[in-house]
């Protein structure tokens, strides 16, 4: 677990926070990495009339669980150690000024489990087509 520099707080409900993963590689020069990362509860009503559409939509809700997690990478390489703050600091900047109003969006939350469970539901689609053909051998 990386040092916790900064927790955000959003009027969606959610609840970000920046860690620190940054190391240095060689000599006084660092490579940043800095993980974002919340928790997004999901909701039955996120996917009211997207189950019924899809065929294994059920078992895509149930390999979800309770919870989804948000989770972004900020990196940059060959920082000189004196100048590590500083560009941890801007890094940070651009994604408050980026990211960040489109994820404390009110609706960010119910697409953001919307969006994992039609990949979970992919997976699964997948997974069934595979052992499909796998039965059918030669």
């Amino acid at each position: 677990m990386g040092k916790v520099l900064k927790r955000w707080e959003l009027q969606n409900g959610l609840t970000l926070e920046a860690e620190d993963f940054s190391y240095n590689y060689y000599g006084e020069y660092w490579n940043i990495k800095v993980m974002i990362r919340g928790k997004i509860e999901v909701r039955s009503e996120y996917l009211d009339g997207l189950l019924a559409e899809e065929p294994y939509g059920e078992e895509a809700l149930r390999r979800l669980g309770g919870e989804v997690e948000y989770q972004r990478e900020i990196t940059q390489v060959g920082v000189p150690e004196e100048r590590l703050g500083e560009t941890i600091g801007r890094l940070l900047g651009y994604f408050e000024e980026n990211a960040l109003p489109y994820i404390d969006h009110p609706s960010f939350p119910e697409r953001f489990v919307q969006k994992r469970w039609r990949e979970v539901a992919k997976e699964i689609r997948t997974e069934k087509m595979r052992e499909e053909l796998q039965g059918k051998g030669p």
